[in-house]
């Protein structure tokens, strides 16, 4: 009796776990994602703050060097100009880039809390019309009547009916739910794609417009540039065309200022 009993009731416990409501599950796993796209809207707006603050800086620095390149010698001011459109170009695709974070990928984020409420309230209506079925065929199941009577024949009627309802609910518990994860994805590959794609783009304007730059640098005539500044700064009490001692030329030619042109010459 003993085992015979143990055995009814862990049978009759496998039955409940394998007809319970589906709605806690799926109602978690809804809640899982709405969670999930929340973390992302808070992380695309964290992005989005962290560049601004960036761009802010940038552009005191690009503001600061803009001033200062009015005011330098005209043999280095047309590359100071040059160099600093190049640092505006790249701020300016930095800004598309925050506004493409908040204005397309943070919304998108931010309605998925109004779509999963929506499922839940759906999916709950659907799981609770399916309890019922279920209780519903499980009493049909265990009316006993007298075969071959009226009654029986009407009790499976109705089991018939009850199953067929149970199996549409079911179908259209899984097709809200299919339904629901290819909306997910869909939308979870969107946001993420489109993420990276910006910030592609955003990279390789800025390795070009940071080239230009560094290559502006480079175009810097030293020689030009030297001479020109002592043009305009030197006194008239100074004459230039004086060939400078050698003891003061500082000019870098493989030795110190204080060796001699044979100590020079053997050096190299």
């Amino acid at each position: 009796y003993y085992i015979t009993n143990n055995l009814s009731s862990t049978m009759s416990k496998k039955q409940t776990a394998k007809e319970e409501s589906p709605l806690k599950s799926y109602a978690l796993m809804i809640t899982s994602t709405d969670i999930m796209f929340q973390k992302i809207s808070e992380s695309l707006t964290a992005s989005a703050t962290s560049a601004s603050a960036a761009r802010d800086k940038a552009d005191s620095f690009n503001i600061c060097l803009s001033e200062y390149s009015v005011k330098e010698n005209k043999a280095i001011r047309g590359e100071l100009v040059d160099y600093c459109e190049c640092l505006k170009a790249v701020e300016d695709k930095k800004q598309q880039t925050i506004e493409t974070i908040t204005e397309k990928l943070k919304p998108a984020c931010d309605r998925w809390k109004a779509i999963c409420s929506e499922v839940h309230s759906a999916l709950k209506t659907l799981c609770l019309a399916r309890d019922k079925d279920v209780a519903a065929v499980r009493k049909l199941e265990k009316t006993k009547c007298k075969e071959g009577s009226k009654k029986a024949e009407q009790v499976a009627l109705d089991l018939a009916n009850k199953q067929t309802e149970l199996a549409t609910k079911n179908a259209e518990i899984l097709a809200l739910m299919q339904q629901f994860h290819t909306q997910k994805l869909n939308d979870y590959k969107a946001v993420l794609s489109t993420y990276a794609q910006v910030q592609m783009l955003y990279h390789s304007r800025a390795l070009e417009f940071y080239t230009r730059g560094y290559q502006d640098m480079m175009d810097i005539q030293d020689d030009e540039y030297i001479e020109t500044v002592l043009n305009e700064t030197t006194p008239a009490g100074l004459c230039l065309s004086q060939s400078v001692p050698q003891h003061m030329n500082t000019s870098y030619s493989g030795g110190t200022p204080n060796q001699s042109q044979e100590q020079l010459n053997m050096t190299k």
